[in-house]
């Protein structure tokens, strides 16, 4: 198996300690240098409002199974929760499209740090990436609400 970054995260984290725990919280604006040879890949990419972003954590530790979790204190697997640390550390954002200046994409909601490679990118659509039953039991409590 061999991966291939297709970019590389500029943010203001440089350490794991500066990242917000969750990025989907934050407001700051983060940006995303897609390689010259991956260009063409980001063709209408303007049409997605959010992104799906798969990235490597370079500081992640890689030896690690069982850790503590932010809200017990119980340990848990690393399957078993969203810690960084993992045995191929392959994480997840799932980012705001603020704007396409080029080969960068300005986004926000990230936690990545600094210099982490990106992986992939893809469209996040809640009708595709949201379950049927968590979408339509939000619908429900809004239409409930009103």
């Amino acid at each position: 198996m061999e991966l291939v970054p297709i970019g590389i995260f500029h943010t203001p984290y440089r350490t794991k300690d500066e990242a917000p725990r969750q990025g989907r919280h934050s407001e700051v604006v983060a940006y995303i240098e897609i390689f010259e040879k991956y260009l063409e890949g980001l063709k209408d990419i303007e049409e997605a409002k959010y992104l799906i972003i798969l990235y490597w954590a370079h500081q992640a530790k890689r030896d690690i199974l069982v850790t503590k979790i932010p809200f017990s204190d119980v340990p848990k697997g690393v399957f078993a929760c969203r810690s960084p640390n993992r045995p191929n550390p392959i994480l997840l954002d799932v980012a705001e499209l603020v704007d396409r200046k080029g080969n960068v994409l300005v986004v926000k909601g990230i936690d990545a740090i600094d210099s982490s490679p990106v992986l992939d990118i893809k469209p996040f659509y809640a009708e595709i990436d949201v379950p049927e039953e968590i979408l339509f039991s939000s619908v429900v409590k809004k239409e409930s609400e009103t």
